[in-house]
């Protein structure tokens, strides 16, 4: 948390609540203002900023949507600025989907390019835990696959991934291959793909990053991916037109 106490401007451009917004972004971005810290009352907000109360109101509730920060009720009650987390990214996106603003195509391009880097610093960045925490998630799934129990709508279709990018220990590609793995899990599950199959290509990878073998183990997954990525665009395309 901060220590400092924020103090804004007066806004007198373009509509009052975008520059409000504006303004607390800079504040995070400067600092001044961190995950934890309480915003200053709506009435104090309204006079700092030289603006009606419904112009703070509608301010907040844009940088709620777009979680920025979070309103929390009872003696300590108030906008707090929130702790950040991709699920923000990880909707959006999938609305753009939804609403066939993004196509299918576009969001799993974008997660093999993601993987290959992913690897790629997995490779030299990755440790022996690292690399014990993919292998038991392959044996868990694989247990799965044995058992004849179903996977589809199991968590560990995307924590194969995530864990990939655990291993890269950079916290934006863990958040982006999240975002991309979850708007995907739900098509994915549809497809009819064998799971000893995914069995044998995630054993491979990980074989191949153990060896530090980044090229390899990136053309290894890509060609899964890319396998996925023809499915679902076939699936897409045979979906009834609305």
């Amino acid at each position: 948390m901060s220590d400092t106490t924020p103090v804004f401007a007066p806004v007198r451009m373009r509509r009052a609540f975008e520059a409000i917004c504006d303004q607390i972004r800079q504040q995070v971005a400067d600092g001044l203002l961190a995950a934890g810290d309480r915003l200053p009352s709506e009435k104090d907000l309204s006079e700092q900023f030289g603006v009606s109360r419904s112009g703070v109101r509608e301010a907040l509730r844009s940088l709620e949507m777009a979680g920025m920060v979070e309103a929390l009720t009872g003696i300590n009650g108030g906008f707090y600025i929130k702790q950040s987390h991709p699920e923000g990214i990880t909707q959006a996106v999938r609305d753009m989907v939804a609403l066939k603003q993004v196509p299918v195509s576009d969001v799993t391009e974008a997660r093999i390019l993601l993987c290959g880097l992913a690897i790629k610093l997995a490779c030299e960045r990755g440790t022996n835990e690292d690399f014990a925490a993919i292998e038991a998630d392959i044996d868990r799934f694989a247990e799965l696959v044995r058992q004849g129990k179903p996977v589809r709508d199991s968590g560990l279709i995307t924590e194969f991934y995530r864990l990939i990018g655990r291993a890269t220990h950079n916290e934006v590609i863990v958040m982006l291959i999240d975002a991309l793995s979850e708007i995907l899990r739900g098509l994915i599950a549809q497809l009819q793909t064998p799971h000893s199959n995914v069995v044998q290509v995630r054993r491979k990878v990980l074989r191949l990053m153990r060896e530090r073998d980044a090229e390899k183990a990136s053309a290894a997954l890509a060609k899964h991916l890319t396998a996925l990525h023809t499915l679902l665009e076939d699936m897409e395309r045979k979906k009834p037109a609305r």
